[in-house]
């Protein structure tokens, strides 16, 4: 009777541990390919005519030669349209050590880059985003890029408002798109992209109750300025 009794034991433990390492891989698996790739170029302000137009032609030659279905956006900031941000869905399985070559996006920028391109990898975090899938959305007018560098240790309460702030933002009227990712390499540096139809609309949600909540409590749990951008997509 020990015998057995140690032996079901042992098959259970087998069993219990072969389980888990489904489940291991396959929440790897899920976040493998759910990896999003945002390069920060910024180039002189008299270049900025021509730096478009080469990004335009590298995103454009990315699409034909991607034999999955990415999503690629180029957007270029309104306040300063001398700064663009390429936003790229990497596929399953690239690296997510934030380690990649992007040389071919810029060579042709050389002479006209006031600073070495920003590569930030990142994972998606929002379960809305995992559940429907983040797309592009053609009549989205104005895209905001908001970076958020978490200094406490408290990330916690961070997440629990970019879930309540997520959702709030996916009922708004105007909201085409809001995505919440988290960059592979720093844990508590987190990026939102959210898409809307007009400026205007993307400004009432700001003034929200709900988004103003938001602020209030990340505000004082923040390691750097809280750093929020408009762009427009220029592809």
């Amino acid at each position: 009777m020990p015998v057995h009794s140690s032996y079901g034991s042992l098959s259970l433990r087998s069993v219990l541990a072969l389980l888990w390492a489904i489940c291991v891989m396959a929440s790897a698996e899920v976040r493998a390919e759910s990896l999003w790739a945002l390069t920060f170029i910024e180039v002189r302000v008299d270049a900025r005519g021509h730096a478009g137009g080469v990004l335009r032609q590298q995103a454009s030659a990315l699409r034909e030669h991607t034999s999955w279905p990415a999503q690629i956006m180029l957007l270029q900031e309104v306040s300063r349209p001398e700064r663009f941000v390429l936003v790229e869905r990497e596929k399953p399985d690239v690296s997510t050590e934030g380690v990649r070559e992007i040389q071919a996006v810029t060579e042709l920028l050389t002479d006209q880059l006031t600073a070495p391109p920003d590569l930030r990898m990142n994972r998606e975090f929002s379960e809305v985003a995992l559940a429907t899938g983040a797309k592009a959305d053609a009549r989205a007018n104005v895209y905001i890029v908001t970076h958020l560098d978490i200094g406490s240790p408290d990330r916690a309460r961070v997440e629990a408002a970019l879930r309540q702030l997520s959702v709030a933002a996916l009922r708004s009227e105007g909201n085409l798109r809001f995505d919440i990712w988290q960059q592979t390499d720093h844990a508590n540096h987190f990026n939102l992209i959210s898409g809307w139809i007009s400026e205007s609309q993307f400004r009432a949600f700001a003034a929200s109750r709900a988004a103003r909540d938001f602020r209030q409590t990340v505000g004082p749990l923040l390691g750097s300025p809280y750093d929020e951008r408009l762009f427009r997509r220029v592809d």
